[in-house]
């Protein structure tokens, strides 16, 4: 029991509160000194503090950016639902724009004929090429022809798109005078976006093009694959090979309805049936399309669209495309009479999925405008031109296909040779010397932020996975240090084309018979071999050559993830590079990274960024005052583990622990009416309304939420 303190003699009590009068003066206080309670709230002066806190917050300039922002958004918006009206004309954005003159018009001073270029964008028409508009002529300058021509223009760059922003940010580089429009004028880009985001969603020519293209390749192959699959199982001799091929398909759909219990584990029960069938029903890469065209987001998901449908790509040329296609090439070799009469368009459509799906892979990274923000060092070797772009493009495809052909045609004579386990000899030791240097140079764990054994299993899995689909496809964008890394990419391609070519030699040591075969294959192999380096001269004379040097770098992914913090100049790149990835990553940076964080982080807590995410940032990294503001050892982490990501586990959120308390403050007897409603023990004084703890908690979850 807590002795009671004694009473203080009045003398004394003068005495202190004169002194709290003094040290509240000197500091600064909120409070002041009382006669009778000692110490009270000094209402003047935090009325005048909030008072000029909120004049501060309104004045703050990050408040007035996004203010400023949200006001041309607002506009946008206006203008586009008037467009679907019936009897809509230029004469009614040009009242938009009189009405909004004072916040528009620096666009129209810059660009006079801006009204006109919106007028063409809206009419959403379709266009098979982008014309060509003067570099030299100043938008000052610009007629009504240069203006229908830009206008008319970004139709194509939205229905060429995944996004609405990499929409605007093309259109924008292919017509260099627009640049001086999205640097100076503050709102031009998001109001833009707004109307590349609407015309991609009710776009009939975009959104068809991308669920017709994605539609027709996965259906093709899964009917392709699936007739090959009856066709072995009416041989006797092809039952394995039927089950196999199954079994790939199988575990394709598997790995994505893992993905889509992970991806949906907050949505109802209904919805992860939906996702499942789309899966089942070999839909995922049309819906996936779709649902990126139109722009749907949805705060609920684990992971963006864009990044799902990446993921489910490569889960795609991994377990099933890649395999599928060796076992084809297997079974034509060693039965060609049973292969079936389709067998080969079966594998020349699996070959250019594989190389579709390859260039969408690399093409989507690179242009992306969020990754050539943050990793200017990396992403930016397409053109911007619209012609060059297509033309990369296409050139991507048809390399990544004949790479994929040669290379599974290669371990498809193997597993035909005479020799057992070839395949798992040459296949199993390329992946084994590949991990053993990836262990030698302290660059084993991928980026995911996991940890323990959870971050041993994924990145074991993660690297083989890449290292497959690099080897039989070709993808350019596993060339990054995360990946394979420059030179680790380039090796394994030289190697693939070199590998068919001793894997013939094995396959005709085992029978003198196969001589005329033999010359074919060297032959086909030889064109084949030709063809892919003449595209790939072609391919390196379009890209920007500036990026030469990230085909062959030997960058680690700590090495990488140090040399983005230190070369970005704004936060918003620093904070990505170092806090969406392992943190182990960036340990030889870490006391710059803790000046960084300190003499910015109050900033940042007042701004509130989009980019910027308190939870990210580890325990040690924040001063101590705000890592006592964020909850102290209890405060929200951003790191998961494997159980978390999958669904499998609830997610430790900090709305969950509060809610928890609440709930325990339930059981231990607290109403919301502040009473305590099992009986009181003696000497026990009852809880109020105003120091009940089930209360104070209800209220900081609904602050918090």
């Amino acid at each position: 029991m807590v002795p009671k303190t004694p009473p203080q003699p009045a003398f004394l009590v003068q005495s202190n509160t004169d002194q709290i009068k003094r040290s509240s003066a000197e500091s600064g206080s909120n409070y002041i000194a009382d006669d009778d309670t000692g110490l009270k709230p000094d209402e003047t002066k935090i009325g005048r503090m909030a008072e000029e806190s909120e004049i501060m917050q309104e004045e703050r300039p990050s408040t007035v950016l996004k203010k400023t922002k949200n006001e041309w958004k607002a506009i946008a918006e206006k203008i586009y639902r008037s467009s679907k009206k019936p009897g809509y004309s230029d004469s009614i954005a040009r009242s938009v724009f009189e009405e909004e003159k004072e916040l528009l018009s620096p666009l129209v001073e810059k660009c006079p004929g801006f009204v006109t270029i919106l007028g063409f964008i809206l009419e959403n028409k379709f266009h098979f090429r982008v014309r060509h508009v003067n570099k030299t002529a100043k938008m000052t300058d610009w007629g009504d022809e240069q203006c229908r021509r830009v206008g008319c223009s970004l139709s194509i760059f939205i229905r060429k798109s995944k996004t609405g922003a990499a929409a605007v940010e093309a259109w924008r580089l292919n017509y260099t005078q627009l640049d001086v429009l999205f640097k100076d004028v503050t709102g031009i880009e998001e109001f833009m976006v707004v109307f590349a985001n609407n015309l991609l969603r009710d776009s009939i020519y975009g959104m068809v093009m991308r669920v017709v293209v994605g539609a027709v390749l996965s259906s093709s192959d899964a009917v392709t694959d699936i007739f090959t699959i009856s066709t072995y199982y009416n041989s006797e001799e092809l039952y394995e090979q039927a089950n196999v091929l199954l079994a790939m398909l199988l575990v394709n759909i598997l790995i994505q309805l893992i993905g889509v219990i992970g991806q949906y584990r907050r949505k109802s029960w209904s919805v992860k049936v939906k996702e499942a069938l789309i899966t089942v029903l070999f839909l995922r890469p049309a819906v996936d399309a779709y649902r990126i065209s139109t722009n749907q987001e949805n705060d609920e998901l684990t992971i963006d669209s864009f990044s799902e449908m990446m993921i489910n790509k490569c889960s795609e040329l991994a377990f099933e495309s890649i395999p599928g296609c060796i076992l084809q090439l297997y079974v034509l070799l060693k039965n060609p009479e049973k292969a079936g009469r389709y067998a080969l368009a079966s594998i020349g459509i699996g070959c250019l999925t594989t190389g579709f799906s390859s260039a969408m892979i690399a093409f989507n990274y690179d242009t992306d405008v969020r990754r050539r923000k943050t990793q200017s060092i990396f992403y930016g070797y397409i053109p911007n031109e619209h012609r060059v772009r297509g033309k990369c493009f296409a050139l991507m495809t048809f390399m990544s296909a004949l790479h994929n052909l040669s290379r599974s045609l290669g371990c498809a004579l193997l597993a035909a040779s005479d020799t057992d386990n070839l395949v798992l000899m040459f296949v199993g030791g390329e992946i084994g010397v590949y991990l053993l240097l990836k262990i030698l140079r302290q660059d084993f764990y991928c980026w995911p932020t996991l940890s323990g054994i959870f971050a041993v299993v994924v990145s074991f899995l993660t690297r083989i996975g890449v290292k497959i689909i690099v080897d039989f496809s070709g993808c350019i964008h596993f060339r990054h240090p995360y990946d394979l890394g420059g030179l680790g990419y380039l090796l394994s391609v030289i190697w693939s084309q070199v590998f068919p070519f001793v894997a013939l030699q094995l396959y005709s040591l085992g029978d003198d018979d196969r001589g005329s075969m033999m010359d074919w294959m060297t032959l086909f192999l030889t064109v084949s071999l030709m063809l892919w380096l003449v595209l790939n001269v072609i391919f390196f004379r379009t890209i920007d050559l500036g990026y030469l040097n990230t085909f062959f770098g030997t960058k680690t992914a700590p090495q990488h993830t140090c040399e983005l913090f230190l070369t970005s100049k704004d936060d918003d790149q620093k904070f990505a590079a170092v806090f969406t990835t392992r943190i182990e990553y960036t340990k030889t940076i870490h006391e710059e990274m803790k000046e960084w964080v300190a003499e910015n982080i109050h900033q940042w807590r007042m701004d509130q960024p989009d980019w910027f995410r308190v939870e990210m940032i580890p325990d040690e990294f924040l001063p101590k005052d705000v890592f006592k503001a964020e909850g102290g050892i209890q405060r929200m982490r951003s790191r998961k583990s494997l159980r978390e990501i999958v669904g499998l586990a609830p997610e430790r959120t900090e709305v969950a622990k509060r809610k928890a308390k609440i709930e325990q403050l339930r059981r231990a007897g607290y109403n919301k009416s502040g009473e305590h409603t099992r009986p009181k023990s003696r000497g026990k004084t009852a809880s109020t309304p105003t120091n009940n703890p089930l209360i104070k908690m209800e209220n900081e979850k609904k602050t918090y939420l």
